[in-house]
């Protein structure tokens, strides 16, 4: 079903990670068990994709009854056939990262995260806004159609 991935894939899914899309969403698990979906900005940072969230969303409520999500990242289309566009979904665990403002952990993070959103310098010093690290269990990449590749991380 699934093909491995080899290391030429391995290459175009770091590339998607580290920025090469045209959107991401971010998928929780919301009230009564529905999956719920907000766009997002990950930031890969020393091979650790992290996520700048407010304590308010609905999504970081979620994450904190549910800490499994995913990320889907939609690489810009190039075929007339839609379905027939790359695609990357990442599977695994979230964590909040509960560091102080004056942090220098923090404020590195909020560094790097600047060059995703500029507006964040701003936004990222309120109260309830606060990193999150992904840890993938499982990545899916769709190149096209019969090009699906999958990947299990310990």
């Amino acid at each position: 079903m699934y093909q491995n991935i080899n290391p030429k894939i391995e290459k175009k899914i770091q590339e998607i990670i580290n920025g090469n899309y045209e959107f991401s969403l971010l998928g929780t698990i919301g009230k009564e068990n529905f999956p719920s979906i907000s766009k997002i900005l990950p930031m890969m940072n020393n091979n650790i994709l992290y996520v700048l969230l407010s304590d308010l969303s609905e999504h970081t409520q979620n994450i904190n009854n549910n800490n499994k999500v995913s990320f889907y990242f939609s690489i810009k289309e190039k075929n007339k056939i839609k379905l027939n566009n790359p695609r990357l979904t990442l599977n695994g665990k979230i964590k909040k990262i509960n560091l102080d403002k004056n942090n220098k952990i923090f404020l590195n993070l909020l560094n790097a995260y600047e060059k995703v959103d500029k507006a964040s310098k701003m936004w990222g010093m309120f109260i309830d806004f606060n990193f999150y690290e992904f840890k993938p269990e499982r990545a899916l990449f769709i190149e096209g159609f019969g090009k699906a590749y999958q990947k299990k991380y310990n």
